[in-house]
């Protein structure tokens, strides 16, 4: 208010010169430019504040990069399930194929043995008497023994095979470079040779002769073929007494028309 009234006039801002002798080429230059706000003194100046918005250019590289582990990490997992798949399935076939064969045979030996003390119990149990009161006792334990040592477990316990599958007990004649089949293995097992050995002492005991029920089965086939050939030969002579109708009717055509 005072600078406007004329009574009170305000000293120059640049010195004692004269009014008259300022003009612009005696002003001072000044290079920096202020802007007039007459807010400033409310709310105050203050440069913007910096963006965080990560560019164009960083923002794809940073994707293109974490693409790559992911990507990595997949192709693995899925190029090790098609490896463990096509694996399985070839080296279980293979196993499958080597192994039945030995299966099948130590199976038969042991079912062997399995059934022929099973019979033995149960004729024991038919038995009445003190006498057989220890039998059935003594067969009964000697039965279920079996069975536990005889079981799928046992048989293919570590203790007779390796991790490769192949039979670490002696077999004869393997040492002498010499063929071994199958029944070499199964008989050289230590359970199935324990247990047949048991066998043979119960089969003498008791006076069993295991020849008659292959006596029977050989006479089983001879019938079974008999029948067969028997039957053939009714077969064959009734078609050779068949009566054959007229040549005409076999062929579907009238007789007349044959006449050439």
């Amino acid at each position: 208010m005072l600078r406007d009234d004329d009574a009170f006039p305000m000293p120059s801002p640049y010195g004692s010169t004269p009014t008259h002798e300022l003009n612009e080429d005696t002003l001072p230059v000044h290079d920096d430019h202020y802007a007039n706000d007459d807010l400033d003194d409310v709310f105050g100046s203050a440069p913007p504040s910096p963006s965080l918005e990560p560019s164009n250019h960083d923002r794809n590289t940073n994707e293109e990069y974490s693409d790559i582990p992911r990507l990595k990490e997949k192709h693995e997992t899925e190029g090790y399930r098609d490896g463990v798949t096509k694996g399985k399935g070839e080296s279980v076939q293979v196993g499958f194929d080597e192994g039945y064969g030995l299966g099948a045979v130590l199976g038969l030996r042991i079912g062997k043995v399995l059934g022929l003390l099973e019979g033995i119990l149960g004729a024991v149990k038919a038995g009445e008497g003190v006498k057989w009161d220890k039998e059935k006792k003594r067969m009964e334990v000697l039965f279920t023994e079996a069975q536990k040592e005889l079981s799928t477990q046992s048989v293919f316990g570590r203790e007779y095979w390796g991790e490769d599958g192949i039979w670490i007990f002696k077999v004869p004649g393997e040492e002498d470079n010499k063929d071994v089949v199958f029944e070499d293995v199964a008989g050289a097992h230590p359970l199935v040779r324990k247990w047949e050995g048991l066998v043979e002492e119960e089969v003498k005991r008791w006076g069993l002769d295991l020849e008659i029920m292959d006596g029977e089965h050989d006479e089983d086939e001879e019938a079974k073929k008999d029948i067969v050939s028997r039957k053939d030969a009714v077969t064959m002579k009734e078609v050779a007494s068949e009566s054959i109708g007229p040549v005409g009717n076999i062929m579907g055509v009238p007789k007349g028309e044959l006449n050439w």
